[in-house]
């Protein structure tokens, strides 16, 4: 009996593209408040900001200018509702925003009031620009335009030292802070007033220090804990400060080693003799060491200014060693050949003598930037160490806002550790920076690599922040008590037992890099993201999202790459500008006949520009997908209903978010003419969308050239349970698409 063929992954899917049009939304919903309720509501408020305005010490109010917040009605979040008209009109400047839980005094066409999510704009003015606000609003004359987004307002209230402290433990303090103040590239007088205002109150930093992303600059600090409460008092009231913390220490495995794990005495098999699968693919691993000249596939390297001390190399070992090998089977007899070389990047100990995290972040895109620079960039990467503390939903760390920015390029593929604290429970037990960022590849820890393995007790737990909702992006098998991570030691080939996300990262990225080693076709690291995170396995039954994220990844490359003689899996790889929607048809052949509803899956994943001074809208730009059975109508998809308001996007749609995922079930009989309509969104309070371009003859450049190119990948996975000819079907059909060509053996089997 001949056992039917697996079907190897499709690509060139992009050569189906075609102009696409995008449904026209419902009219524009009315205002929730009337003016005159809003004169009642907001003038005692504008008048009190004024009034600070007026008062406030010029020492703590650059430019004269106070700070506020302005709450946003929760169904009036769209970016055509944003009160533009009215920072124009009265000076007010936006300097960022936060997300809110509120209870708004009404809602629209007689909804039944209840707490809803909605962002609050923190704004900066002089007494002149509140004056101007408060004259508006009063005034009898006031503008259409003006009135409306006067009537969308929720509050406006001042910024207050309360809404800077939170991560503020002075109880705890030992010495270091972390602060956050709005000032971009080029706010330098900002800046500099509040250096000069933290020297006056004894604060020790380094001005040299100071990071600037976006629209925020971040500077770490030291502060004598007796001296602590004071400085806090005297720079609380600060205009452009957001945020005071305590610095975090750097994370910590589960056990270290082998704590408290009994093992005999066992060896490894020898390490293979041949040259890495892909020699010439570029990877690097940042932890805490790798003795140099111990492997040939590894090249150790010292981060710039790290300290000359003598590194402790048992962490570095063992992640480099899971990315090379990965974990060995009980009975295995031989060790896989490294699909690729890497570089094992020393960023660690940290100058403080606390082990604190400033300084290790600034090794770690140092050495990404010089790669870039000299034209050599990584593909690959590897992060399994920061700071010990769960995300915070108001803030994104430093260390997620630079690899954010660096990552935003769409050029390096990084998988990120979450951390090791999730038994401490669904607050600090909460995933851990940088796994948030929405451009990193977050990798929690799980029992084993089977379809329901559970997650590892101790692997930090989602969600992540909105956007970058579902994090863990997956979870990888990390080792457990009982059955631990059975990883190589190099240095004595000793065969040691592990488990923390420290191993399931770079056991994830070492999946990545098969895959890149095998196909012999250009795989962009975004394509990588959606790939892994198509094949991961969900159990409807076992999994929660908060602990698996979109689910436990397969333990081999081959289990990616193939898929069920009744089931198809197609890549396209695309760029999409704003104006200009794309149809992605779905390659599903005439004259099949199923054993019972066709199954399609679709996961989409793009790069963002971020803006993190706006956390609730970090990424400036997103995808909304429509799903046509029939190539005609809109069906619902991502989203409960075919045009749903904006704040059911955000939390069903996830339409902001960098990586999107869904499987649904559909009757072949609707199926006509699938396909999927995709546009570009750009955001009103991130980075400008830039105007379409045209050439010489009046034409609009193509998307990739345009200033809102925004490259994007789609995995589309199609069963029609039954059907075991399904592939050849596709292929014959839809014959500008092509099975992946695979590298059939290792090229270069000289002795290394």
């Amino acid at each position: 009996m001949n056992t039917p063929r697996r079907n190897l992954l499709i690509g060139q899917g992009e050569r189906l593209f075609q102009d696409g049009a995008w449904p026209t939304k419902p009219e524009t919903k009315p205002d929730p408040y009337t003016i005159e309720q809003q004169r009642a509501t907001l003038l005692p408020s504008l008048a009190e900001l004024v009034r600070t305005a007026t008062t406030r010490s010029r020492e703590l109010a650059p430019r004269g200018e106070v700070a506020a917040k302005l709450t946003i009605h929760p169904e009036f979040l769209a970016k055509s509702y944003f009160p533009s008209t009215l920072l124009e009109r009265t000076g007010l400047r936006l300097i960022g925003s936060r997300a809110r839980d509120v209870t708004p005094r009404r809602m629209v066409r007689g909804r039944p009031i209840k707490e809803r999510p909605t962002a609050v704009l923190l704004l900066a003015g002089t007494s002149t620009d509140f004056t101007r606000a408060y004259e508006y609003l009063a005034s009898d004359k006031i503008s259409k335009s003006l009135n409306s987004q006067y009537c969308r307002i929720e509050r406006f209230e001042a910024f207050e030292p309360v809404d800077r402290k939170k991560g503020l433990d002075l109880a705890h303090f030992t010495g270091w802070a972390e602060i956050v103040l709005h000032a971009s590239f080029t706010d330098g007088d900002v800046r500099d007033q509040f250096f000069t205002l933290s020297e006056r109150l004894g604060a020790q930093f380094d001005r040299e220090r100071a990071r600037t992303v976006g629209g925020l600059t971040f500077l770490p600090l030291k502060i004598a804990p007796d001296s602590a409460a004071a400085y806090v008092r005297g720079v609380e009231d600060f205009t452009h400060l957001r945020m005071i913390r305590n610095m975090p220490v750097l994370s910590d495995d589960p056990v270290d080693d082998e704590v408290d794990l009994e093992r005999a005495m066992e060896y490894a098999p020898a390490f293979p003799k041949s040259v890495a699968m892909d020699p010439d693919l570029r990877a690097v691993i940042f932890d805490g060491g790798f003795s140099p000249g111990l492997l040939p596939w590894v090249q150790s390297y010292n981060a710039p200014g790290v300290p000359s001390a003598m590194p402790n190399l048992g962490h570095g070992h063992a992640v480099t060693s899971a990315f090379l090998f990965g974990p060995l089977e009980p009975k295995a007899t031989s060790l896989a050949v490294p699909y690729c070389n890497v570089d094992h990047v020393r960023v660690l100990p940290s100058t403080s003598k606390d082990t604190r995290v400033a300084d290790v972040i600034d090794r770690v895109i140092a050495s990404l930037q010089n790669a870039r620079n000299a034209g050599a960039p990584y593909s690959l990467a590897n992060l399994s160490l920061g700071p010990s503390m769960p995300v915070i939903d108001d803030d994104p760390h430093e260390w997620t806002v630079r690899l954010d920015d660096f990552l935003s390029l769409g050029d390096l593929f990084m998988t990120v550790a979450v951390g090791n604290d999730g038994a401490h429970g669904a607050d600090l037990g909460r995933i851990q920076p940088p796994s948030d960022a929405v451009n990193a590849f977050a990798v929690g820890a799980s029992e084993g690599s089977f379809h329901g393995a559970a997650r590892a007790p101790y692997s930090c737990v989602g969600p992540g922040r909105s956007p970058g909702l579902v994090k863990p992006d997956v979870v990888a098998f990390g080792g457990v008590q009982g059955t631990p991570m059975r990883l190589v030691e190099p240095a004595s080939l000793e065969v040691r037992q592990h488990y923390g996300t420290s191993y399931a990262a770079p056991f994830a990225l070492r999946l990545a890099a098969g895959i890149k080693a095998t196909v012999q076709q250009d795989i962009r690291p975004i394509m990588l993201h959606a790939l892994l995170v198509s094949r991961a396995m969900f159990h409807s039954r076992r999994h929660n999202q908060v602990d698996v994220g979109w689910g436990v990844l397969p333990p081999a490359v081959d289990d990616i790459l193939y898929s069920a003689p009744d089931e198809v899996v197609v890549m396209y790889q695309g760029v999409i500008a704003k104006g200009q929607p794309i149809r992605a048809p779905v390659p599903l052949p005439k004259g099949i006949t199923p054993n019972g509803k066709v199954k399609i899956a679709a996961t989409f994943a793009y790069r963002a520009l971020v803006d993190p001074a706006h956390p609730v809208n970090y990424t400036r730009a997103g995808l909304e997908v429509r799903f046509q059975p029939d190539g005609i109508s809109s069906d619902s998809y991502f989203s409960a209903t075919k045009y749903d308001v904006e704040q059911t996007l955000r939390s069903d749609a996830l339409k902001w978010e960098t990586c999107r995922h869904r499987e649904k079930s559909k009757d072949i009989e609707d199926l006509t003419n699938p396909c999927f309509i995709i546009r570009y969104q750009g955001r009103e309070e991130g980075g400008p969308d830039g105007e379409r371009i045209k050439d010489d003859a009046g034409n609009f450049l193509p998307a990739a050239d345009q200033p809102s190119a925004l490259p994007f990948a789609l995995i589309v996975r199609v069963r029609a349970p039954g059907v075991v000819n399904l592939a050849q079907e596709v292929l014959a059909q839809y014959t500008v698409l092509n099975e992946v060509p695979i590298r059939t053996q290792i090229e270069g089997q000289s002795s290394v």
